[in-house]
């Protein structure tokens, strides 16, 4: 026996736009409280880094603060490239691999003062 699929019910022009604002009255809500808790977040205070991190880069060794590459932002990609993942040690995580094959020109990011670093 098989089963089937529950679909929703086929209804007039009317009354599928009375259901769209229905749901649009919800989503814009989920929208303004979602805003609204971006908002906190960015309000939230920050924390002092004291460890004195070093990373094996490109070029050597490098500390937290030379990730930056004198820029005010820093985002860090930790991608999984250790023993136990599937692949290794000939490449990283499939995932981490589709992501850093999808970043495109850092012009844009570095234009907005902006550094991107795997790690």
């Amino acid at each position: 026996m098989t089963q089937q699929m529950k679909t929703p019910p086929v209804v007039s022009q009317e009354a599928w736009e009375g259901a769209y604002e229905e749901m649009l009255v919800k989503e814009k809500a989920m929208t303004r409280a979602r805003d609204a808790l971006a908002a906190e977040r960015r309000r939230m205070p920050w924390m002092e880094v004291t460890k004195d991190y070093v990373f094996e880069g490109p070029n050597g060794k490098a500390s937290l603060l030379d990730l930056f590459e004198g820029r005010r932002q820093l985002v860090i990609y930790r991608a999984f490239f250790e023993p136990g993942v599937y692949g290794w040690p000939e490449h990283a995580c499939r995932g981490c691999s589709l992501g850093a094959d999808m970043v495109g020109n850092l012009a844009h990011l570095n234009a907005r003062d902006t550094t991107l670093a795997y790690a």
